[in-house]
């Protein structure tokens, strides 16, 4: 048997301190730690992955619909599908009464488990409302941005200062005409994250000097103007809360101030600032922070993921991906390839949602997105 719950390992021994709750002689408790999903036996309520609502929810009515139903596996489904309304501290005091128990239920708790790994912010999705499509961008109501500049390409209010640490984000909206469109076409040859040991910011589309650059979601160019390494952007600040920056052009058609839909003429690519090439550096930021365009769009074929957008606070940035995507702890023999087959999509679906490679080595109690759509 191996012992349940998250378990966080403080690495004292590669860092020279006390164990977690041993006296160090510092209050400060470092962030150098593993986590590891560890399991009591090998039974679970499903098959090896968290349930849905939709299978919880049909394995309960075929249950139902029999002569003599398993009145121990109803009590668990049914338990089970409480903490879908539960908060972490409801969660802990559910495993507790069920330690309590004559007989543990270790199947229902290791699938609690596993939703807590695969899902870790659901509960919160779930209870957290749209945020408010923003009326006029240049004047701000909401409290997401505290200032229109239109001489800086950053300005905006630090991620620090959102209350909410869950928030539901609408891309599109169809009876508002508000739609979505690809700035460019041209492949993707750099993707976000780091590279040459600096932060890469964005993705790179190529094209060529003189092609049209297009906005991805309707809204007002906050900025047109050149900076350095960007050269010659444009800066439109979207309904949705989002801003988007289209960098290295070659001339603007557009200026601050104008209102501009999806897929709008904003300018033409170019080589501009600190390029190597003639290409489009497209960000995607909200409140001030990067984001990973792949968590919004699929580049494979310029559609959005999803639309609605989580986005989720950390103490410095913000993380984001589609709602309904689910995360995947990787377990030892785990490989790219069983892991698209397992939840019925593709290698390079998971490369692009998670910003990896097929050659990325995977780590033991890594988290993956997938898109089980």
């Amino acid at each position: 048997m191996r012992a349940l719950l998250h378990v966080s390992i403080l690495l004292a021994a590669l860092s020279g301190r006390a164990f977690a709750g041993v006296p160090s002689g510092s209050d400060t408790l470092r962030t150098d730690t593993v986590t590891a999903l560890v399991m009591y036996g090998d039974r679970t309520l499903s098959e090896g992955e968290a349930l849905t609502d939709d299978r919880l929810d049909a394995m309960l009515d075929s249950l139902c619909a029999l002569t003599d139903p398993p009145a121990d596996l109803l009590r668990d489904l049914a338990l089970y599908k409480r903490i879908r309304g539960l908060d972490e501290g409801g969660i802990i005091q559910l495993i507790d009464s069920l330690f309590e128990l004559d007989t543990v239920p270790y199947a229902l708790i290791n699938e609690i488990n596993l939703y807590s790994a695969q899902m870790p912010t659901q509960g919160e999705v779930d209870r957290s409302g749209l945020l408010a499509w923003l009326d006029d961008p240049t004047h701000d109501i909401t409290g997401l941005y505290t200032d229109w500049n239109t001489l800086a390409v950053h300005a905006c209010t630090p991620a620090s200062a959102v209350r909410d640490s869950v928030l539901l984000l609408q891309l599109v909206d169809g009876q508002a005409h508000c739609g979505f469109a690809m700035p460019v076409t041209g492949p993707l040859t750099s993707r976000f994250g780091w590279r040459d040991g600096r932060p890469h910011n964005g993705i790179d589309l190529d094209l060529e000097v003189w092609d049209s650059v297009r906005t991805a979601f309707p809204g007002v160019v906050r900025h047109a103007g050149v900076q350095n390494g960007y050269g010659r952007v444009v800066v439109v600040r979207h309904y949705n809360g989002l801003e988007t920056y289209y960098a290295h052009l070659h001339r603007f058609k557009v200026k601050a101030g104008d209102v501009v839909d999806a897929g709008e003429l904003i300018g033409l690519g170019g080589s501009s600032g600190r390029s190597s090439g003639s290409h489009l550096h497209f960000e995607v930021r909200f409140r001030g922070m990067p984001l990973d365009p792949a968590r919004i769009i699929d580049l494979s074929n310029g559609s959005l993921q999803a639309d609605t957008l989580v986005i989720k606070r950390s103490r410095h940035a913000y993380a984001a991906y589609p709602k309904g995507t689910h995360f995947h702890t990787v377990a030892k023999g785990d490989h790219l390839y069983a892991i698209a087959e397992q939840y019925g999509t593709s290698i390079q679906a998971l490369c692009d949602l998670n910003g990896i490679t097929r050659r990325s080595i995977l780590r033991v109690g890594q988290q993956l997105l997938v898109d089980a759509r």
